[in-house]
């Protein structure tokens, strides 16, 4: 072994470093040592491998090793399960307020003053379907503006195969890729976030207007209003005349939409669903159930406000939180106006958050989902939301 104190000389040629200081040629190449000026080193400054390797394998270095491999793999781990975390959230729904301001808005949802200036808005034949609030829309000309801003992007409302329509049925048309985008009135669960994993895609939904369920009767019942629990009570089967609440002596006679169609009864009796009395008749659409509670003495039902507002043949009903007489209307003027500020500030009981649902899957329905929604956040697009019966969130 070489005296660790040794000058030798080192090799500008080949990098041999043990020339003894006197050799004037490299004792390994055989190059000059004098053509470069040659580098003159103590034998002390280099370590010997040897040592090198005997230092990797002291017990500190080795838990410093195992100290950063951990930490490597934790940072992949959190990246990994916190991007799919936030791609499955279904609470992320990051849109306008109330009030107007732009609060956390997802990418493909910004806000415009006209349908006009929405921009990337495909050209083609697009499906949509869902609930029957989608009706008022087209009955106040928004479909008909945007066919004027917008004449090759044409839209199509497409029914489920057994006719009945509504949010649910919508939805699963969406995942079935039968429709781009649907009008669902209440927040995605974790089976369709789960569902639409499973097929190789993402589904988001963005609220784009707010909206009160409203109870009617047929006009002849006469009462103050009812609580939120005499109405549960009434579609489990537990109140079944008028004279319990105050009214006439007349057996009630609860109409509904069909729970697997839509979420009204699933938001009226939450976990209780299953226990909707077998005296409640169910109705395909809006049309037929105002019908028959107009026909029906002792009849009542509810749904969205778009499709109730303005209707002369029913009596719509004051309702109140549970256990209270704090009865509020949802229509004012003589039932041509919905009662906006007691849906602003809650003093109304039952509200809710009306979405337009579609795919992210980079497709041109994604595109079509994202323009529609694009055009009804639009300032003119909530002016006509508004005349629809609904509450605009700008």
């Amino acid at each position: 072994m070489n005296n660790h104190n040794q000058e030798v000389i080192v090799c500008n040629h080949c990098g041999y470093d043990t020339n003894p200081v006197t050799a004037t040629n490299c004792l390994k190449c055989g190059q000059p040592l004098d053509v470069f000026p040659a580098k003159k080193v103590n034998k002390s400054t280099k370590p010997d491998s040897k040592f090198l390797g005997e230092l990797l394998l002291t017990p500190w270095a080795i838990w410093l090793g195992f100290g950063l491999l951990f930490l490597l793999l934790s940072w992949l781990i959190f990246s990994i399960f916190g991007n799919f975390s936030s791609l499955n959230n279904p609470n992320d729904t990051r849109v306008v307020n109330s009030r107007g301001s732009n609060q956390n808005i997802p990418p493909g949802v910004k806000l415009y003053d006209s349908i006009k200036d929405v921009p990337n808005v495909p050209s083609g034949t697009f499906n949509y379907g869902g609930g029957n609030t989608f009706a008022a829309l087209t009955a106040q000309g928004f479909h008909e503006a945007i066919t004027r801003s917008h004449p090759n992007f044409r839209l199509r409302f497409t029914e489920p195969r057994d006719g009945k329509s509504g949010g649910k049925k919508g939805v699963a048309m969406v995942l079935d890729s039968q429709l781009s985008f649907t009008l669902y009135g209440a927040s995605l669960e974790d089976e369709h976030y789960n569902k639409a994993l499973q097929r190789g895609f993402q589904i988001k939904q963005v609220p784009v207007a707010l909206d009160m369920f409203v109870f009617f009767t047929h006009k002849d019942i006469s009462i103050p209003g009812l609580s939120i629990d005499q109405l549960q009570d009434i579609y489990k089967g537990k109140i079944t005349n008028w004279k319990e609440v105050g009214g006439p002596d007349l057996a009630i006679a609860p109409f509904a939409r069909d729970p697997k169609s839509t979420n009204l009864l699933n938001e009226l009796l939450g976990k209780d669903v299953d226990q909707l009395s077998s005296k409640v008749q169910l109705a395909r659409d809006y049309t037929e159930i105002i019908r028959k509670v107009a026909a029906t003495p002792g009849g009542i039902s509810f749904g969205g406000t778009g499709p109730i507002l303005g209707q002369k043949t029913i009596r719509p009903l004051a309702i109140a939180q549970a256990n209270t007489k704090d009865y509020v209307q949802p229509f004012i003027d003589d039932n041509k106006q919905v009662n906006t500020t007691a849906l602003r500030n809650a003093s109304y009981p039952m509200t809710r958050r009306m979405f337009i649902v579609y795919r992210l899957d980079d497709t041109i329905d994604q595109l079509a989902g994202e323009a529609y929604v694009n055009m009804l956040l639009t300032k003119e697009g909530q002016q006509i939301v508004e005349k629809a019966g609904l509450v605009p969130l700008r």
